[in-house]
C-alpha cells in the first residue's frame, strides 16, 4: 500500500482546537486515484478530509495535484505526523460535515450549518438600506443561538471607504451594489465562494468604473472563517490625504436599542487609541443645520429624509443619517454636496490633525467604548483585535494579514449598533487591498491565543511516497 506522511508543524506550540488545515499536494511522478485516499492521525483515527482544485492526468481518473482540507481537533505538541494512504480500500463516506440549508432571506444565496455557525450569505438588493446589504446578514454561533444582526438589518464583510465618503457622494458598495456569487468549492469540510461586483460611480472621477471580488472561506466545526478583498487599483484623496489601494472593511452588528452584542474592545497586548469622533459631530451638525428649515420648506425627498431620522440623530444607525450627502438619494444636488463637503472636510481635518487631540493618545487593556465620548474610539496600529461581551463570555476575534494603521470602533447602546472598521478618523481607509481577514467567534479562554493561531497556521509538509 502506498502512503506519504503529512508532517504538521505547530508554530510556537500553540494549543490547537478545531483548526482548519489546507495544503497543496503533488503526485506528478505517481498519479493517484482520489477516491482511494485515506487520512490517519497518530492515534490511528480516520480524519475526514476533502479534496478540491484537482489536476487530472490524461486518464481523467488519476490526479497529479490537489488541495486537501481537514480539521485538526486537538494538537498540543510542536509536531505531529498524519499518514495519507494513497491506494486504500476506502469505505463509502458517511461523513456529513457542512450542511447546505435553504436560504431564509429574499436575497439569500447560501445558508450554511458549519457545525459551529448558522450563517447566511446575501447578494444584496441595492436598495440603499442596511436591510439590503450584501455579505453575512445572519450570523449565529449554534451553541449560543443568537443572531448577532438583529432583524438581519446589517452585515458582516462589507467594504466602504474610499467610496463611502461625502466627497464621493457616499457611494455605499454593500447598499448600492448587487453581487454575483460564484461557488468555487463546496464540500463537507470546506466551502469557498467568490462575490463579484461593480461599484456604482460617484462624484470622484478617480473612483469610477471599479470592480471588486471577495473570496469567502468557511470550515466545518471551526470558529474560523476568512475573506480576502480584491479591488481594482485606485489613487484618490480622503481627508485631504492620498489613498492608494486601501479600503475600509466594516463588520456591523445590531442588537436593538439599549442593548449591545459587544461592550468592550481590545487590541493584542493592549490598545493605544484616541477617543471621540469629531468628524461625526461636524457632519451631524451640518445635517441638522441643513434640515433645520420647517418641513414645508424642504423638498419632498428632504422632507421624507427628515421625518425618517426623527429628533435624536444618535439613535439611528451611523450610515443612516449620512444619506443627506448621498447621490443615490437625490436629496441634494451634486453641486450642493460638493459645497457642503468642502466646508466639512476642512473643518474635520483641522480638528483631528491640527489640534491637541492628535497627541491625546490613551492606553488601556480593554475599553468600554459605549462610555467614551461619541461611543467611538480610533485604535492605533494593530492586526489582532477583539470585541468582547463580558456578560456572555463571547467575543469576536480578528486577525488581518496586514497591519491596520487605525481602526474605528463604535459600540453605541442608544441604537444597539456595533462597528469594527478598518478606517481612521475622517473616514480614511487603512486596510491594503488584497488583505485576508480571519475572524472567529466563541467563548475563548484567551482570545489572544486564538489570534496567535490565526496568525500562525499549522504548517504542513508532504513527505515521500513510499510503500508500507
Amino acid at each position: 500500500m502506498k502512503k506519504c506522511t503529512l508532517m504538521l508543524n505547530n508554530p510556537d506550540g500553540i494549543c490547537r482546537h478545531n483548526e482548519p488545515v489546507i495544503t497543496r499536494l503533488f503526485f506528478k511522478q505517481q498519479p493517484v486515484d482520489p477516491a482511494q485516499m485515506k487520512l490517519i492521525n497518530e492515534q490511528g483515527e480516520v480524519v475526514p478530509h476533502q479534496l478540491f482544485d484537482m489536476v487530472y492526468d490524461q486518464t481523467n481518473k488519476f490526479i497529479t495535484a490537489c488541495s486537501i482540507a481537514f480539521i485538526v481537533t486537538n494538537l498540543n505538541q510542536l509536531v505531529e505526523n498524519y499518514t495519507l494512504y494513497l491506494d486504500a480500500n476506502t469505505q463509502s463516506n458517511t461523513f456529513t460535515g457542512i450542511k447546505q440549508l435553504a436560504p431564509t432571506l429574499a436575497d439569500g444565496i447560501k445558508r450554511l450549518d458549519t457545525g459551529h455557525y448558522i450563517l447566511e450569505l446575501c447578494r444584496g438588493t441595492a436598495d440603499g438600506t442596511s436591510y439590503g446589504k450584501w455579505g453575512i446578514r445572519y450570523f449565529a454561533a449554534k451553541a449560543q443561538g443568537l443572531n448577532l444582526i438583529k432583524d438581519c438589518s446589517n452585515a458582516i464583510g462589507g467594504f466602504y471607504g474610499p467610496f463611502f465618503t461625502p466627497a464621493n457622494g457616499l457611494i455605499n458598495p454593500p447598499e448600492h451594489t448587487v453581487v454575483e456569487c460564484e461557488t468555487e468549492v463546496e464540500g463537507a469540510i470546506y466551502c469557498r465562494y467568490r462575490f463579484n461586483g461593480q461599484i456604482p460611480n460617484g462624484l470622484d472621477p478617480a473612483l469610477r468604473n471599479k470592480s471588486f471580488s471577495i473570496v469567502w472561506e468557511f470550515f466545518y466545526q471551526s470558529p474560523w472563517f476568512r475573506r480576502t478583498y480584491y479591488v481594482d487599483d485606485f489613487e484618490t484623496y480622503v481627508d485631504g490625504m492620498p489613498v492608494i489601494n486601501k479600503i475600509t472593511v466594516g463588520d456591523e452588528y445590531e442588537s436593538g436599542q439599549n442593548n449591545l452584542v459587544f461592550s468592550r474592545f481590545a487590541s493584542y497586548g493592549g490598545t493605544y487609541y484616541r477617543q471621540g469622533d469629531r468628524y461625526a459631530n461636524i457632519l451631524a451638525d451640518e445635517v441638522n443645520r441643513i434640515l433645520s428649515q420647517p418641513l414645508d420648506k424642504l423638498s419632498p425627498n428632504a422632507r421624507s429624509y427628515r421625518q425618517s431620522i426623527g429628533d435624536n440623530i444618535n439613535a439611528v444607525s451611523w450610515d443612516y443619517f449620512w444619506r443627506l450627502f448621498c447621490v443615490k438619494e437625490g436629496i441634494l444636488s451634486d453641486a450642493e454636496i460638493k459645497a457642503h463637503v468642502e466646508t466639512i472636510l476642512r473643518k474635520a481635518h483641522h480638528v483631528v490633525h491640527n489640534s491637541e487631540r492628535n497627541k491625546e493618545i490613551l492606553f488601556a487593556k480593554e475599553i468600554d467604548v459605549n462610555h467614551v465620548p461619541d461611543q467611538t474610539i480610533f485604535p492605533l496600529a494593530a492586526n489582532k483585535t477583539a470585541e468582547i461581551n463580558p456578560e456572555t463570555g463571547y467575543c469576536m476575534v480578528w486577525y488581518t494579514s496586514n497591519i491596520v494603521g487605525r481602526y474605528q470602533i463604535v459600540q453605541r447602546k442608544d441604537s444597539g449598533w456595533v462597528n469594527w472598521g478598518t478606517n481612521g478618523e475622517n473616514e480614511y481607509p487603512e486596510l491594503p487591498t488584497g488583505s485576508t481577514i480571519y475572524t472567529a467567534y466563541d467563548q475563548f479562554d484567551d482570545w489572544q491565543k486564538q489570534a496567535d493561531s490565526m496568525e500562525k497556521n499549522i504548517d504542513v509538509k508532504q513527505g515521500l511516497i513510499e510503500d508500507e
